[in-house]
């Protein structure tokens, strides 16, 4: 049991080693692209479009030569299966312009050099395959890379060219942009410039631009490698709408996106706000209302510095409050709440003019009562009189 389990592990390990990996694909892939694209930019070419029908079938072959290596060391681009080029593409769905005389317009190069570099190298070195990638022909492109279980890497660019397909480019294909006006690189029919039936464009001789899809009110204009344009001074992704048409008056569309960044563009709205005096204005009049949240302050009543500072205000009158008396020390307040203080202040005299009064009885009671006293006195000297006295 554990001899056939290490076994099953053992070939679990060998099928993985020997097993072609495809997963550095994506980022090889977009590496190829950016080199062949300024290749093309170099030398005065619009950039070659991505596709995604193209790259499938890229991939297909080079994860077939990765796994079973070539079917026939006379032709690397026949497959185990018996295909070229022609067929993996039309069975990827990608429906490419023919020739007059029949055979579909793609066309394939591929490298066993392990790096970018070196395969790159190689394709410019030959005739054949320079002419694939500096091709006014083709306008789009597909990319594959596989590895194999010796470490050996395989690289496939499938290049094609689908009518009514006529790609644009923004500033070259750059993904942002710091400036609204920009430069639209814009690709022809050169596969077929005389078109096919009532449907199939050849090659444009006009073309019309627009933000929002809206023909009507854009005119049109010769067509040109590049054409200017301007984004909308908004910052965030924009798209623009390029319409083709040829002498037959036979049309197609395209589009492409890019991110206006616009940092300058920002600057100017975000400015006048915080310049503007209008916000201070239309704070100054609410103080008037809410004044009486400054009168709870004791501390503000006796300072001489307060009348002063309120004569200039448009209220004077309060002022002249101030030296009248007052026994409460919060009267030279010049605000609504002084107003109820006499009616208050009559209250305390009330209340202290009653001891007076008492003590004023009192002291007429003693003086009553010293009268009486005296009175008494004379009446009980009467009788201690001598008659001599008489």
């Amino acid at each position: 049991m554990r001899k056939s389990l290490c076994i099953y592990v053992l070939a679990l390990c060998l099928a993985l080693v020997s097993f072609p990996s495809s997963a550095q694909e994506p980022n090889l892939a977009a590496e190829w692209l950016v080199r062949v694209n300024q290749v093309r930019l170099d030398a005065g070419l619009a950039p070659y479009e991505p596709s995604r029908l193209l790259a499938a079938a890229a991939q297909r072959h080079a994860d077939d030569v990765a796994a079973n290596g070539f079917a026939s060391s006379d032709d690397p681009h026949l497959g185990s299966d018996g295909t070229h080029e022609q067929e993996r593409v039309a069975q990827a769905n990608y429906v490419a312009w023919t020739w007059n005389g029949g055979g579909t317009i793609v066309d394939e190069n591929m490298s066993t050099h392990d790096t970018i570099d070196a395969g790159m190298d190689f394709f410019l070195g030959s005739e054949v395959h320079r002419a694939n990638i500096l091709s006014s022909r083709y306008r789009e492109i597909g990319i594959g890379v596989a590895t194999d279980g010796a470490g050996g890497t395989y690289h496939v660019l499938v290049f094609g060219v689908r009518p009514n397909v006529l790609p644009i480019f923004i500033n070259d294909g750059a993904a942002t942009a710091d400036d609204p006006d920009v430069a639209i690189h814009l690709t022809n029919e050169e596969a077929r410039p005389d078109g096919e039936g009532t449907d199939k464009m050849g090659q444009a001789i006009e073309v019309r631009i627009s933000d929002e899809r809206d023909w009507d009110s854009q005119p049109w204009q010769p067509w040109s490698s590049y054409v200017p344009w301007t984004l909308p001074g908004t910052p965030g992704e924009h798209t623009v709408y390029v319409q083709f048409r040829d002498a037959a008056g036979r049309t197609t569309e395209s589009a492409d996106t890019i991110i206006f960044e616009g940092e300058g563009s920002i600057e100017p709205t975000l400015v006048p706000p915080t310049f503007t005096p209008e916000p201070t204005a239309t704070a100054i009049p609410p103080t008037d209302t809410p004044e009486p949240t400054v009168t709870p302050e004791p501390t503000l009543a006796p300072e001489p510095t307060v009348t002063s500072t309120l004569a200039p205000s448009p209220v004077p009158s309060p002022t002249l409050f101030v030296p009248t008396p007052s026994p409460r020390p919060a009267g030279p307040t010049p605000f609504p709440t002084w107003t109820p203080l006499p009616t208050l202040a009559p209250s305390p005299p009330s209340q202290s003019r009653f001891p007076f009064c008492l003590l004023g009885a009192l002291q007429g009671v003693v003086v009553l009562f010293g009268i009486y006293l005296i009175l008494r006195r004379g009446r009980d000297g009467q009788p201690g009189e001598s008659p001599d006295d008489e």
